[in-house]
């Protein structure tokens, strides 16, 4: 079996290493086919961007004429006619990143720009010793070096374009990947009207006009402001998640996944990893998220758990989220998406402006589908009235987090659950945990089913969690004859305490009766068997929505 290259993100590596690879290649024959100027694929966050971009520069470098031929040995696009094959080494290529800049201020965004493109701009200084290059030009190009303050910025890379064009006699293929970090990140630093009107300028000067620009292909999770960077440079061709064309390329087809399973003794388990991993919808492409399967196939365990976490545009959404306590519509929202997998109705909002967010519903959902956080069932011929899904297991597991982190931020600042329990302050632990609920359920419908007694478990967890460093705690794991909901045992021999924590919502509309029966299936199912050696307490929490009954046994 291959090796795989979790992170890996370089082609080359990859291919040399012999590490598994899915092979995406015909993108790079639809590329060719593709007349448009610019394109831009807006995707969530590890699902393979990065690669496919070093993939399109070492088949489009001029630099790489070496060793392209033995990299694409083999794939799928070394099978077409010469008519693509030809297009192998032809150009220079212009390939750069901005998913690290992320900066608290407009000065150090412009200070950070400026060490990407110095960095840029050394792997081309030859062009210094060319006497087709202008002595204007190379002082530019000297000062983009060093980073003076009186560079055009704005035209680093449309500077750098023609240069190379000059130099080369051939048109140049731009690859800008991740360009919409630092456009997330100062919206939610406060200075996110001077980035987008930096970016246009960038767009503009690059992607609009430039005769010696072959070919720029830009990626991102967002399709950012329709009134703001993209009013200028509106030759560049979007491919949503919502296009047709495009969608096999970015995520693992379903018979991508079953080959690379079957290729790890693993087929047995395609109807979990489908559960949890499946479930995107990619213009008409159904799309296994790919971070996922492959960290599920290098686990030794294969663990079913969740790999991937979306900590690109997870801070967004956070954000959205913390400040929704003054929309209840929208929390109601999220509590139905939770309980029953799918919101409906919505409008998508491709062409999002950020300033809007806060007002518009239609535009948040949307920035939860492009993030890769739900997806739709189905496209209409429009993209008015959508209903989104949550996709799998892993996304529902993120989802549920994320919620409970609204819940939980200000209360962890004054409760310690975890210090209550090693004390063994039961009835501080009881009267707190009412506290809390009242407090942080104010705008929410628990269920009284097994959706509520998930979500209280996963409350309760949250809340132990914080600041813990007493307890060992485990979650549905199997003891005695059964499955307990939590157990917690001390960290420290000097602490002799363990908890066992079962959740039930109520029964016959009786709190008495539903507890007796959750104690009596606890001492059933012997879940304290793996406890003999510690004073176990048994804490039962039966719910009716926010209204709750505590009760202890030893």
């Amino acid at each position: 079996m291959k090796a795989i290259g979790i992170g890996t993100d370089d082609f080359k590596e990859i291919r040399e290493n012999d590490y598994l690879f899915i092979d995406k290649t015909l993108l790079i024959r639809e590329l060719i086919d593709d007349g448009s100027k610019a394109l831009l694929f807006p995707r969530p966050r590890r699902f393979g961007k990065s690669l496919n971009m070093s993939m399109l520069d070492y088949y489009f470098n001029l630099e790489y004429k070496d060793i392209s031929k033995d990299l694409f040995n083999g794939l799928n696009i070394s099978k077409c006619s010469d008519r693509y094959l030809n297009e192998m080494n032809k150009y220079p290529v212009v390939s750069l990143s901005l998913k690290e800049c992320k900066k608290d201020s407009y000065n150090d965004f412009i200070d950070n720009f400026k060490t990407i493109i110095s960095k840029l701009y050394s792997k081309y200084t030859y062009l210094l010793d060319s006497p087709l290059i202008k002595e204007i030009d190379k002082e530019y190009f000297r000062n983009c070096l060093d980073k003076k303050q009186e560079i055009e910025l704005a035209r680093c890379i449309s500077n750098l374009i023609d240069m190379l064009s000059i130099y080369h006699k051939e048109q140049v293929i731009v690859l800008l990947d991740e360009y919409d970090t630092p456009i997330m990140e100062s919206y939610l630093k406060g200075f996110y009207k001077e980035v987008i009107n930096f970016m246009k300028d960038l767009f503009t000067n690059t992607f609009k006009g430039n005769l010696n620009l072959k070919k720029g292909i830009i990626t991102g999770i967002l399709r950012v402001s329709k009134e703001g960077m993209f009013s200028e440079a509106n030759n560049i061709k979007v491919y949503s998640v919502c296009d047709y064309k495009y969608s096999t390329y970015f995520g693992f087809l379903e018979g991508e996944v079953k080959d690379s399973l079957k290729d790890y003794n693993l087929s047995g388990k395609y109807e979990d990893v489908k559960k949890w991993y499946d479930g995107y919808l990619f213009g008409e492409s159904k799309i296994y998220n790919p971070w996922s399967i492959l960290n599920f196939l290098s686990d030794p365990k294969n663990s079913f758990r969740t790999y991937w976490v979306n900590t690109g545009g997870v801070d967004l959404l956070k954000d959205l989220i913390y400040r929704i306590n003054d929309n209840s519509i929208l929390l109601s929202e999220y509590h139905k998406l939770l309980e029953t997998g799918i919101i409906t109705n919505i409008d998508l909002d491709l062409y999002m402006d950020l300033n809007t967010l806060k007002g518009n519903d239609n535009t948040v959902w949307t920035l939860f589908m492009l993030s890769g956080y739900l997806t739709p069932i189905e496209y209409n011929d429009s993209t008015n009235n959508i209903t989104l899904k949550i996709p799998n297991l892993e996304i529902k597991e993120n989802l549920e987090k994320i919620c409970l982190k609204w819940f939980t931020t200000e209360i962890f600042e004054n409760y310690n659950f975890s210090n209550l329990l090693l004390r063994n302050s039961i009835e501080k632990f009881k009267s707190d945990f009412k506290d809390v609920v009242l407090k942080s359920f104010s705008y929410y419908d628990v269920p009284n089913n097994d959706s509520g007694e998930n979500f209280y478990h996963a409350f309760v967890m949250e809340l132990l969690y914080s600041g813990n460093r007493n307890f060992y705690i485990t979650s549905n794991r199997e003891s005695g004859f059964g499955r307990y909901d939590l157990l917690l045992k001390p960290k420290n021999n000097s602490c002799n305490h363990a908890y066992i924590i079962e959740f039930k919502a109520i029964e016959e509309n009786d709190f008495e009766k539903t507890l007796e029966k959750a104690f009596i299936q606890i001492e059933d199912k012997n879940y304290a068997a793996s406890l003999s050696e510690y004073d176990v307490t048994k804490i039962v929490i039966v719910f009716k929505g926010k209204d709750i009954r505590i009760e202890t046994r030893k």
